[in-house]
């Protein structure tokens, strides 16, 4: 009769114990949260957006908050770092989505709770084309397929370009033969340019969840264009002063040239000369970037912000197509002739429409990049 007196007592102190050591891992967070977090619903994509919500402290003891972090380009802020009892404290939370489609981030928030030390609260929304961006874009299609020409022709590359055909000319290498490197060449070159772009891109989009980088970099990248734009029109003014390539300011270095050529001469010595052509073309593509990336940074900033992978694919392909362009040009030249004198004589008098053409590209590059971190309402 003792035992069975005493064991209901026993019985009730475990309970007891277990209820302090269980409990506390199921006590309620002392700062309430909405159930849908940060919900922003349609923002336009490219403009900048923000939205509030109340944190509310619903225990008997404040509440200290050491930190508050933005992910993904998320910036937040919170109205008072410390939340009396029953009271709350506004969380602003703004972003700019550059690209259209549902976005779905998060802000963490670190506080002295000891049943919910770091609270995570969503932030998700949907990113649609704006007015503005849709009137710009109305824009890329031209600027991309002219910059490509553009490009092609640039002075800085295209002597390059007539030194490489001459070289295949004037080689010995019959016609059929000087046809098959001067494609495989052009080929190399699309392929190699693609991939650089590929690559390029990819880095550019993961720059837009760093808003103040990608800002910065947008804004140094517009102003590189409004510069290389002035010099492209002092070199055609001073070309055409003194018709002497030494003058121009905008060119590959002397010491690349040469590379270039040695190269060139090297590859399509021996017999293969479409695997020749192949290798040539994706070093020369190389080291040329030097120069023809002027301008092929500035579309690819302009074309990574178009909605859609592949809609960005398709303007990076039109854009490599007609960059190579005039360089089957001047291959389908060399086929028919081996007077390279006659060639870097049409390439002399190419220099100042050429220079005039990328000033004016260069200067509209700039303003598109400008135009596309500020909602501008100007197109």
């Amino acid at each position: 009769m003792t035992y069975s007196r005493h064991k209901p007592k026993r019985l009730e102190y475990s309970l007891i114990v277990a209820a302090l050591v269980i409990c506390p891992a199921f006590a309620a967070p002392r700062l309430a949260v909405p159930p849908e977090g940060v919900a922003f619903g349609e923002i336009p994509a490219g403009e900048g957006a923000s939205k509030s919500v109340e944190l509310r402290n619903v225990s008997s003891a404040p509440v200290a908050v050491s930190q508050v972090k933005g992910c993904c380009g998320a910036d937040a802020e919170l109205s008072s770092m410390t939340i009396a009892p029953s009271s709350a404290a506004t969380l602003s939370v703004a972003l700019r989505p550059m690209l259209p489609g549902e976005f779905s981030k998060h802000v963490q928030i670190l506080c002295d709770d000891p049943e919910s030390p770091v609270i995570n609260i969503p932030v998700a929304g949907t990113a649609v084309v704006s007015n503005t961006a849709d009137a710009a874009s109305r824009w890329t299609l031209p600027t991309v397929i002219v910059a490509g020409f553009v490009d092609g022709f640039n002075p800085c590359s295209f002597a390059i370009m007539i030194s490489l055909a001459g070289i295949l000319a004037i080689g010995g290498r019959k016609r059929r033969a000087r046809i098959i490197g001067g494609l495989a060449f052009c080929a190399s070159t699309f392929v190699t340019y693609m991939l650089m772009g590929l690559g390029l891109m990819q880095a550019l989009k993961a720059l837009e969840g760093l808003h103040i980088v990608h800002g910065i970099v947008m804004t140094v990248l517009a102003l590189s264009l409004f510069i290389l734009s002035f010099l492209s029109f002092r070199d055609a003014a001073r070309f055409r002063k003194i018709p002497v390539f030494s003058v121009v300011t905008l060119k590959l270095p002397d010491g690349i040239k040469n590379l270039i050529r040695t190269i060139a001469m090297s590859s399509w010595s021996g017999p293969a000369v479409a695997f020749a052509g192949f290798g040539c073309g994706f070093l020369v593509t190389l080291l040329d970037a030097i120069c023809t990336g002027q301008i092929y940074v500035p579309v690819l900033a302009l074309i990574s912000n178009e909605p859609g992978a592949w809609r960005s694919f398709g303007f990076l392909t039109l854009y490599n197509l007609a960059f190579i362009a005039p360089l089957v040009g001047v291959f389908v030249l060399a086929s028919k002739t081996t007077d390279a004198f006659q060639m870097a004589k049409w390439s002399s008098r190419n220099v100042i429409p050429s220079k005039i053409a990328l000033g004016i590209l260069f200067a509209l590059l700039g303003v598109l990049v400008i135009a596309g971190q500020i909602p501008f309402s100007i197109f």
